[in-house]
């Protein structure tokens, strides 16, 4: 037992630290803001859309909403972690691109303090940058003959981490709430190279706009859990993010011959946040779950500005289906899952907004005599449009995660 436990330490400490530095996109729209905003539920609920407000359950950790914990059994220890891969593919007028990217996604760990607390620790990717492209085109001079070709190369990397510790409690029969207390880390770098392919005179330009991200946040959370029946179950529930600054740092830089710095200080903040779900459990077997999540980043500051995004919405639905929980039969408990979210975009790209769609599809194998599972997570989606954008990104994911559910704290009679 000993040895188990050093070995899920050890690995967790590795995987954190790869979480933090890893590049999880390849997507040419996470150049805009804070780069493209990431889900913190399990591998599990990733499969279903993304649900995870009105989720409660004993087989996977859910920090979206932290009034889940207590729905552990009182002597477990979980861990859930996952990583993936994307193709992500990249449509413009005048041609096609595609990359591979990989991820390391989230580590959370929980465990009961009582019967009526818990406790959850984790890391995951809040926000992620990694973009690289380029392009060329003619523009008019009227001191270097009658055009001028002009190559610009757009590159980023980088993105907010967040470290959180979450508390539960019961404060009645049916009632439970927590909290999550946050820090946010990391840093986000943009680059940007001009060069003049047919000029002797002309000297590329480079570009450089970095964040440094260093900021403390609160999740507050809500949940109602009413049996209907004998094996049915209705789960309400909700999440508040109050908006606070960030105390982010910048460095701006642009380079020809000698390189100058824009030692602005500006003020940067974390939008407040709405989030409320539903789900509802028949018969032990079917789940199903809806979501829908509100960010006002329309009055955020970014670099000292607000009305720069717009409000963002984010809507989910989900199921997940067992045929018999209680069978010997292994495909009998399997757990298929199948999901679908929508979102608009927060940022204007070439002053247009865009939406986001995906599907999931997901599988749940089982560890026999544990409640340990193995989960598969594939997902297809599409954001922007050749029509209004001039460009379009369609990608594929494929995902792996191991929830890790055993019993630790089991009292040993000893004859």
């Amino acid at each position: 037992m000993f040895i188990k436990r050093l070995v899920y330490i050890v690995l967790s400490i590795v995987f954190s630290v790869s979480v933090a530095y890893a590049a999880g996109t390849a997507s040419p729209f996470s150049r805009y803001g804070y780069g493209e905003f990431q889900n913190p539920v399990s591998g599990s609920l990733l499969s279903m859309g993304g649900v995870g407000y009105g989720m409660r359950t004993n087989r996977s950790i859910n920090p979206s909403n932290p009034a889940s914990y207590t729905s552990i059994d009182s002597l477990t220890f979980m861990m859930d972690l996952g990583v993936s891969g994307v193709i992500d593919g990249c449509k413009t007028q005048v041609g096609r691109n595609t990359q591979f990217a990989g991820n390391l996604d989230y580590v959370s760990f929980q465990m009961p303090l009582a019967e009526w607390a818990a406790l959850s620790f984790g890391l995951n990717p809040l926000t992620i940058v990694g973009y690289k492209y380029s392009f060329t085109d003619t523009q008019p001079s009227y001191d270097y003959g009658d055009s001028l070709k002009v190559s610009q190369y757009f590159y980023g990397k980088g993105g907010i981490t967040q470290v959180y510790l979450g508390l539960s409690f019961d404060i009645c029969d049916r009632v439970a709430i927590g909290v999550n207390g946050k820090y946010l880390f990391g840093n986000i770098f943009h680059y940007r190279e001009v060069e003049f392919p047919d000029s002797y005179l002309l000297k590329k330009t480079m570009y450089e706009d970095a964040i440094f991200v260093n900021a403390w946040q609160c999740d507050f959370g809500i949940q109602y859990h009413q049996p209907i029946g004998k094996d049915d179950e209705l789960v309400i529930g909700g999440t508040y993010t109050m908006k606070l600054p960030m105390q982010n740092t910048t460095e701006i830089k642009s380079t020809t011959n000698i390189t100058d710095f824009d030692g602005t200080a500006y003020e940067f903040d974390y939008p407040q946040t709405v989030g409320a779900g539903i789900s509802y459990s028949w018969n032990k077997r079917l789940l199903i779950g809806a979501d829908v999540t509100w960010m006002e980043l329309s009055k955020t500051k970014y670099y000292s500005k607000e009305n720069v995004f717009s409000d963002r919405f984010v809507y989910a639905l989900g199921a997940e289906y067992i045929h018999n929980p209680d069978s010997k039969n292994y495909v009998e408990l399997m757990r298929f899952r199948l999901g679908a979210n929508y979102a608009n975009s927060y940022a204007q790209v070439n002053g247009s907004d865009y939406n986001r769609w995906a599907i999931t599809l997901g599988i749940g194998f089982p560890f026999y005599a544990t409640k340990t599972t193995l989960n598969l997570h594939l997902e297809y989606g599409q954001q922007g449009s050749l029509k209004g954008l001039g460009l379009v990104e369609q990608y594929g994911k494929i995902g792996i995660g191991v929830s890790l559910n055993e019993r630790w704290f089991v009292k040993r009679k000893f004859k």
